[in-house]
Parts: structure tokens; C-alpha cells; sequence
């Protein structure tokens, strides 16, 4: 079975609208109403950081309208613009990434200090050096998720359907950021089982979308699904091992 034109297909726009609206609601306490909320001053390359990946997902919102509304023309001419911002997305999520442990040993926190004392929201119970090591390791491979899945899109761009596949789960790799941050609103801790269901809502949505097209999934959906698996399965793995502990704890 053939999916529908995807200029009448509202599935994608919707769903980037989706990621946006995570996005600004996530950040919306450290970022963009952080007057309102009264945040602590953050470091510039946070801030830049927030504003690259926000923009990120304002132009996923503008591909798709695009495309919806049939004008492939320009969306192909800004496609070739966004492959490059992409560049700047890499950058900017590892300088985040890689300053998180030096910024917090700035702070007074020690590898071996409680999460508890650091920052409550994010975890207790366990050692900073074990939480970032996770976070390290995780953000790392969301990273390289990012690039392939999008190095994918660019391939494939000639077939729309394996193009935007590509696109939207390269897109879902990043998002857990500002899904955290509502788990913090939500439940006050990034631990239990919000961020995970949030990201699995999104894939669902995708594997959803795709028997209901073609009561099978789709051949992208399949590869970004694998790659997305292997990539977080061995960054786990390197977490848990005296080999991730040892990366971490020379970023001090």
C-alpha cells in the first residue's frame, strides 16, 4: 500500500510541531522565561546552545509546512542550508555536553559527592561521577544518533519517505534535553519513568503512522530504530564500564 501525497500528509508537520512544543515548554523555565522563573545565571555557551537546538527544530517546523504546502522548490533550497546549520547543532550539543563535568566541579561538587547535593532535580542517591558519566556517555550518543540519521536524510533525500524518516528520528535523538526538564516540572527529579515514556510516545507515534499506512513498518523506520538502539546500547554499556568513568573524569 502506497502512502498518501505528502503534500496532504499532515502527519510530519504535526508531529515537528509536536517536537517544538516540547522543546519550548522544556526550556521555557532555564531559557526563555528565565526572568520569569528567576533562574541562575548559566554560562554563554548554554544559552547558545539552547538557541541553536531551538532553532533546529523552528526550521524542522518550516521544512515540513513546506512541503505541505507544496512548495518543495524552497524547501529543497533550505534543505541544503540546514545540512550545514546541523554542523553548528553537533557543536553546540557536545560543548554542552563536554563542559557539564568541569562546570559543576567549578561549582564545588566532587566526583564522589551525592547527587543529592549537586542538583536534587537531576538524581540522589548516586555518586556525580556515576550520574555523569550517564549523561556523558547518553548525550554522546544522541549526538552521533543526530549526525547519522541525518547524514541518512541527506542520502536518501531523492525518496521523500525515507528523507523524512530520517529527518524526524535524527530529530527525536536531541530531544530528550527538554524532555528532562519537564519531567522536573512534572515530578521534580529526572529519575523515573517520564523521559523514557516521552521519548518512546515519539516513536510510537512513528511505528503508529506507519502500520496505519502500510500495515508494515516502513524501511527508514526500521533502520533509524536499530541504529538508534545499537548507538544507546553500547554508550550504556561504555557508561557502566571503568572505561566511560575514566573519559568523565578526565574532562575535570
Amino acid at each position: 500500500m502506497q502512502e498518501i501525497s505528502p503534500h496532504k500528509d499532515r502527519f510530519f508537520f504535526y508531529y515537528a510541531l509536536g517536537l517544538l512544543a516540547v522543546v519550548l515548554v522544556g526550556f521555557a523555565p532555564s531559557f526563555f522565561a528565565r526572568l520569569v522563573f528567576q533562574q541562575q545565571s548559566v554560562p554563554a555557551y548554554l544559552h547558545l546552545h539552547g538557541a541553536l537546538l531551538t532553532a533546529w527544530f523552528v526550521l524542522l517546523v518550516t521544512q515540513a509546512w513546506l512541503v505541505r504546502s507544496s512548495n518543495v522548490a524552497l524547501h529543497r533550497q533550505l534543505g541544503r542550508f540546514i545540512a550545514a546549520y546541523a554542523v553548528l547543532v553537533v557543536i553546540g550539543s557536545l560543548m554542552a555536553t563536554l563542559n557539564f563535568v568541569p562546570r559543576e566541579l567549578a561549582a564545588g561538587a566532587t566526583f564522589d559527592t551525592d547527587m543529592r547535593d549537586v542538583n536534587s532535580q537531576q538524581a540522589v542517591g548516586i555518586s556525580f561521577l556515576t550520574f555523569a558519566t550517564g549523561l556523558v556517555c547518553l548525550n554522546i550518543a544522541s549526538v552521533i544518533g543526530f549526525a547519522l540519521l541525518l547524514a541518512l536524510a541527506v542520502v536518501f533525500r531523492g525518496s521523500a519517505d525515507m528523507h523524512k524518516r530520517f529527518v524526524l528520528f535524527a530529530s527525536v535523538s536531541i530531544i530528550a534535553p527538554p524532555v528532562a526538564r519537564i519531567s522536573r516540572m512534572l515530578a521534580d527529579t529526572e529519575q523515573g519513568p517520564i523521559i523514557p515514556l516521552g521519548l518512546l510516545l515519539f516513536v510510537l507515534a512513528i511505528v503508529i503512522y506507519d502500520y496505519s499506512r502500510l500495515k508494515k513498518l516502513h524501511r527508514a523506520t526500521l533502520i533509524s530504530l536499530g541504529l538508534l538502539l545499537a548507538i544507546n546500547a553500547v554508550a550504556g554499556l561504555i557508561a557502566l564500564s571503568p572505561l566511560g568513568r575514566a573519559f568523565v573524569m578526565s574532562l575535570a
